[in-house]
C-alpha cells in the first residue's frame, strides 16, 4: 500500500528506487542522480542529446525479472581514497635513506638483536655501531665478554630522555642497568634550582653563571651488567701457554654497554678507536706469545738460553716485545761513520794481527777483558762532550750538532761516535736520549720524530729502565717538530700514546699534572700553530681543570708561563698566573723576577701596564710580602721602562715643592719608581 502511494505520487527516479529496494535485496544499489532543470535549461548542447528515459520497456523488463540481470561488479572495499594515498618523493634528495643496523654476533645474548631495534626505532639514536670485545685478553674493567654499542644523539635533551627510555624499557625485561651520567627528572631540577638560587645570591643573571654546571655531560654510559653468567666453582686458572696462573671462578656471561652521545663528545673521545686499538694490540700480543711458545718447543739451539723457562718468574711473560734471547754468537757492528742512534750492537773481537805487539789495540782489549773500566772511561769522555755543549750558545750548538754542507758528521758528532761506538747498547741508550732531546729542543734539522720513535722501540726491545723524568722529557719534545716537517700531528700523537702506554705498563701514573702540563707545554712550543693543535690544546687544558687536579709546582709554572708567552696565548698566561692562589700557594721571587722579564721581553706598553697594575699589588700583598729587591727590582724596573718611558725621567728630576709636583710625584708608574728608589729622592722632596 506504501509502495502505490509512493509510485503513484513520486517522479520516476523514486519510482525506480523502490523496485530496487523491495525487488532485488542482493544486487547492489544504483544511484541515480535527477537531472537539474536549471542546468539542462542554461546548456543550449543538451537539447542535441537524447533523454534518458527510465521506465522504458527494457527497463521494466529488466525491474521485474532481476534474477536475469547480470550481477554488477562490485567495487573494491580495500582500496583506499586518493586523498589517503601517499606519493614516493621525485627527487633524490627526498627520498628517506635507512642506515643498516649493525650485524649481531654470533653467540651474543638474545636481547642484543631486540636492544639494537629499540635503540634506533623507539630512542631516536644515530650512526650505530658495535664493537665485539670478547677476545680481549685480559678482560675490561667493565666486565667480562664485553659487547660495546655506540649511538649518537641529537641534543643534550635527547640523551637524557634516551636514557631514561632504556632504563625504563631493560626494568620491563628484568634488568637493572647503571646509567652513568645520566640526569633524572627530579635531579635536574635539583641542580636547576640550585643554579638559580647561586645567581639569586650572586646578583647576576643565571646565563652569566659557568654554563659546565654538571648539568651538560654529552656522556652516557648505560652498563647492563653481565648477562648469562653462572655461580662457577673454584678452580686452578692457567694462563695462555698452559702455565698455572693462581686459583679463581671463571669469568662467564656477557657484558652489554651502551655508550650514547652527542656528536661532538663523540668526536671529541672517539671510543670507537680506543678500544679497537687496544683489541687489535691484546691480539697482536697473543699471536706473539703464541709465535715465541712455538718457537722454544720447535728449536732451541744448545747455545741458547731462553729468558722464559719454566723456572723463571712471569717478568719475561709480561711484555712479549720486550723478551730476548742471549747467545754466544758474535753480531756484527755498525759501520764507524754511522749516527749514534745506529750503534746498537757490541764490538767484534780483536783479530790476531790486532793482538800483537805495538798494534793498537787498547780498545779492544779493555772491552772484551775488562769493560767496567772501559765503559767508566767512555762515559767520562761523553760526559765531558755533553758539558761541552752545554756551554754553546743556541746557535753554536745547532751549528755542532748539525751535519756541514757535505752531509758529513760536525766534528762534534765524530767525537760522540768515536766515543759511543763500542758501548753496548743498553748502557748507552741514556746517552743517545739526552742527546735526542737536545736536538729535538735547539730545532737541529737531522732531528726527527722517527728518530724518537726508534729510540722508544729499541728501550722496549732492550728492555731498558727509564725513569719517570726521562719519560717526560720524550712527552716535551713530541709535538716540537719543524713547519716543513713531514710527521703529521696524528703521527706525533700516536706517539704520545705510545710513550704513555709503557709508562702504564711499567706503572707510572699517567693522569697527573706534570704529564699533562708537559703535554700542554710541548704544543704551546709547536711551530705548527693551527687549529688542530689549538683543540687538542684546549682539551688538555679542559681535562686539567675539570679533573681537579693539585698546583702544578712552581718549575712547570715557569715552564707553561715562558711557552704560552712564546705561542702569544695571553689568556692562557694569565689562567697559569692565577692557578698558584686558587689553590693557595705563595708566588716565591722567582715567579715574579720570571713574569716580569717575560712582560719586558714583549716590549708591549699597554701589556706592561696591565701587568703593573694588577702583579705589583699582588706582590706586596704575598705573606710574605715579597720584596723588590736585587733580580727582581732589576726585572721590574726594565717592565716600567716599557710601561711608561718616561716615568724613571720624572721620578728621579721631580722635585716636590708645590700641589703641582707633588701630584706628579704620584703618578702610578713614578711613584713605584719613588718607591724602590726611596734614598736617591729624599734630598729632592721639600716642603
Amino acid at each position: 500500500m506504501v509502495f502505490q502511494r509512493a509510485s503513484a505520487a513520486g517522479c520516476a527516479a523514486c519510482r525506480v528506487s523502490l523496485v530496487r529496494i523491495f525487488a532485488a535485496p542482493a544486487t547492489p544499489a544504483l544511484r541515480l542522480r535527477p537531472l537539474r532543470p536549471c542546468a539542462i535549461l542554461s546548456s543550449p548542447s543538451s537539447f542535441l542529446l537524447p533523454r534518458s528515459r527510465f521506465y522504458s520497456t527494457d527497463k521494466a523488463e529488466s525491474l521485474e525479472n532481476p534474477s536475469e540481470e547480470q550481477p554488477a561488479e562490485q567495487p573494491d572495499e580495500q582500496e583506499e581514497p586518493w586523498y589517503l594515498q601517499e606519493e614516493a618523493p621525485r627527487h633524490p634528495t627526498l627520498i628517506p635513506t635507512l642506515a643498516p643496523l649493525p650485524d649481531i654476533p654470533e653467540g651474543a645474548p638474545a636481547i642484543l638483536a631486540d636492544l639494537v631495534k629499540q635503540v634506533v626505532e623507539d630512542m631516536g639514536l644515530d650512526e650505530l655501531n658495535l664493537l665485539d670485545l670478547r677476545k680481549l685478553n685480559p678482560p675490561a674493567a667493565l666486565g667480562p665478554n664485553l659487547i660495546m654499542l655506540f649511538g649518537t644523539a641529537r641534543s643534550e635533551r635527547h640523551l637524557h630522555v634516551a636514557a631514561g627510555r632504556l632504563k625504563s624499557w631493560l626494568r620491563e625485561r628484568g634488568i637493572r642497568a647503571d646509567a652513568d651520567g645520566w640526569l633524572g627528572k627530579n635531579e635536574f631540577k635539583i641542580k636547576m634550582r640550585r643554579r638559580m638560587k647561586k645567581a639569586r645570591l650572586l646578583g647576576v643573571s643565571e646565563q652569566s653563571i659557568n654554563p659546565d654546571d654538571g648539568l651538560a655531560t654529552r656522556w652516557i654510559c648505560v652498563n647492563l651488567g653481565t648477562i648469562g653468567t653462572t655461580q662457577a666453582p673454584e678452580t686452578t686458572l692457567e694462563s695462555s701457554d698452559g702455565r698455572f696462573a693462581g686459583f679463581g671462578t671463571r669469568q662467564t656471561g656477557t657484558t652489554i654497554v651502551v655508550q650514547m652521545m652527542v656528536e661532538s663528545k663523540r668526536k671529541e673521545l672517539n671510543l670507537e678507536k680506543l678500544w679497537s686499538d687496544i683489541l687489535a694490540r691484546g691480539l697482536k700480543n697473543q699471536e706473539m706469545v703464541q709465535d715465541d711458545i712455538h718457537y722454544i718447543e720447535a728449536n732451541t739451539p744448545a747455545n741458547e738460553i731462553p729468558m722464559f723457562d719454566e723456572n723463571v718468574s712471569d717478568k719475561g711473560l709480561a711484555r712479549p716485545q720486550q723478551r730476548r734471547f742471549f747467545s754466544t754468537s758474535c753480531r756484527r757492528l755498525a759501520p764507524p761513520d754511522a749516527g749514534f742512534d745506529q750503534v746498537t750492537q757490541p764490538p767484534p773481537p780483536p783479530s790476531p794481527s790486532s793482538m800483537t805487539p805495538g798494534a793498537s789495540t787498547s780498545s779492544s782489549v779493555d772491552t772484551l777483558l775488562d769493560p767496567m773500566s772501559y765503559l767508566t772511561r767512555q762515559s767520562a769522555q761523553l760526559a765531558d762532550l755533553q758539558a761541552q755543549l752545554q756551554s754553546l750558545s743556541a746557535q753554536e750548538a745547532v751549528q755542532a750538532l748539525s751535519p756541514t754542507e757535505a752531509g758529513r758528521p760536525s766534528a762534534f758528532m765524530r767525537k760522540w761516535n768515536n766515543a759511543i761506538r763500542y758501548i753496548p747498547p743498553e748502557h748507552s741508550w741514556e746517552l743517545r736520549h739526552s742527546l735526542a732531546i737536545a736536538e729535538r729542543r735547539l730545532g737541529v734539522p737531522t732531528a726527527t720524530l722517527k728518530g724518537l720513535q726508534d729510540l722508544v722501540e729499541e728501550m722496549e726491545l732492550l728492555g731498558v729502565s727509564c725513569t719517570r723524568d726521562q719519560f717526560l722529557l720524550l712527552l716535551q719534545v713530541a709535538y716540537v717538530e719543524p713547519v716543513d716537517s713531514p710527521a703529521s700531528l696524528e703521527s706525533q700523537s700516536k706517539f704520545v700514546l705510545e710513550v704513555t702506554r709503557i709508562m702504564a705498563e711499567r706503572g707510572e701514573p699517567i693522569l697527573t699534572v706534570d704529564v699533562t702540563t708537559t703535554l700542554i707545554e710541548s704544543l704551546a712550543r709547536s711551530p705548527t700553530q693551527g687549529p688542530e693543535q689549538r683543540q687538542l690544546q684546549s682539551a688538555l687544558e679542559t681535562t686539567m681543570k675539570q679533573a681537579d687536579m693539585p698546583w702544578i709546582g712552581e718549575d712547570a709554572t715557569l715552564r707553561l708561563l715562558d711557552a704560552y708567552a712564546m705561542q702569544d696565548n695571553w689568556d692562557g698566561w694569565w689562567q697559569v698566573w692565577r692557578m698558584a692562589p686558587k689553590h693557595l700557594e705563595r708566588r716565591s721571587e722567582r715567579l715574579y723576577t720570571a713574569m716580569w722579564r717575560i712582560m719586558a721581553d714583549t716590549n708591549h706598553q699597554a701589556r706592561c701596564r696591565e701587568a703593573v697594575r694588577i702583579c705589583f699589588p699582588e706582590m706586596l700583598n704575598e705573606e710574605p710580602t715579597v720584596q723588590p729587591v736585587g733580580e727582581l727590582k732589576e726585572a721590574l724596573e726594565a717592565c716600567l721602562r716599557v710601561a711608561d718611558p718616561a716615568a724613571e725621567e720624572i721620578a728621579k728630576s721631580v722635585i716636590v715643592h708645590d700641589m703641582k709636583t707633588k701630584l706628579m710625584s704620584y703618578w702610578e708608574f713614578v711613584h713605584i719608581f719613588r718607591a724602590m728608589n726611596p734614598v736617591s729622592h729624599r734630598h729632592r722632596t721639600s716642603g
